[in-house]
């Protein structure tokens, strides 16, 4: 996934779309992209639709939304974080803008024996609402949440990854070349603690996808083994990285 790296200084959560349409080539990209996405948890079906905003609840003016839908498994939500996340930095490179629609609902909640994750909206927009280098984030620094770092580059990539009202709640902690990252727990007082877990279940995977990404592109090669998503105790351990000598 490393070629997606350039993209991950560009992305920006766009809100204000263009009155330009995708065209049936660019379309074509975006939808054949979704059967190349690579997940974290191969076992979990994971479909995928895409329809016109104005057939859904999102409130911005963008012209198609992406619905999602997975089976409820261990870290589906994660999965689905993982996966979305290529998909949105691929979007990036061809200048069509994403957003991550949380506040997003369907009619119906379960297709095919499927729940219900998560909405993307996307569409053209101005390409100046693109960022332009690691400045124009607003995000905490690596070392905030990553105690023991040993390669401030890998730092320096994924604490660019977008979270839920840039909630970052993801936590690292390295022992040599062990790496065990955490979602840690909280709220925000508009949300309900129902929604901002469900948020932050996707947040993780959005995270890994930064994580691996940066992993790939320091040449690092790693043994991955997954936690769980429990809803038990202040701090969840998502994922343990083991990192073989480079």
């Amino acid at each position: 996934m490393k070629e997606l790296l350039q993209n991950v200084y560009k992305r920006r959560s766009v809100r204000r779309y263009s009155e330009q349409k995708l065209t049936d080539e660019e379309l074509a990209k975006v939808e054949e992209y979704l059967h190349e996405l690579k997940p974290l948890i191969a076992d979990i079906k994971v479909e995928f639709q895409i329809v016109p905003c104005s057939e859904t609840n999102c409130k911005f003016n963008a012209e198609y939304c992406l619905l999602v839908y997975s089976e409820e498994k261990n870290l589906w939500l994660t999965n689905v974080g993982y996966m979305l996340e290529q998909w949105d930095l691929y979007l990036t490179s061809l200048n069509i803008g994403v957003c991550w629609y949380g506040m997003g609902k369907v009619e119906d909640e379960r297709q095919c024996d499927l729940e219900y994750a998560i909405m993307l909206s996307f569409g053209k927009c101005d390409p100046s609402l693109f960022r332009n280098g690691d400045y124009d984030f607003n995000r905490v620094q690596a070392n905030d949440f990553w105690k023991g770092m040993t390669d401030a580059r890998l730092g320096e990539i994924v604490r660019l990854a977008p979270s839920a009202v840039n909630s970052q709640p993801w936590r690292v902690e390295q022992a040599d070349n062990k790496l065990n990252v955490y979602r840690q727990k909280g709220k925000v007082p508009i949300l309900s603690n129902q929604l901002f877990k469900h948020w932050n279940k996707v947040d993780m995977g959005i995270f890994l996808c930064f994580l691996d990404i940066a992993l790939e592109n320091e040449g690092y090669t790693y043994t991955r083994t997954l936690g769980s998503e429990s809803d038990e105790g202040k701090r969840v351990l998502i994922a343990e990285y083991v990192l073989d000598a480079k």
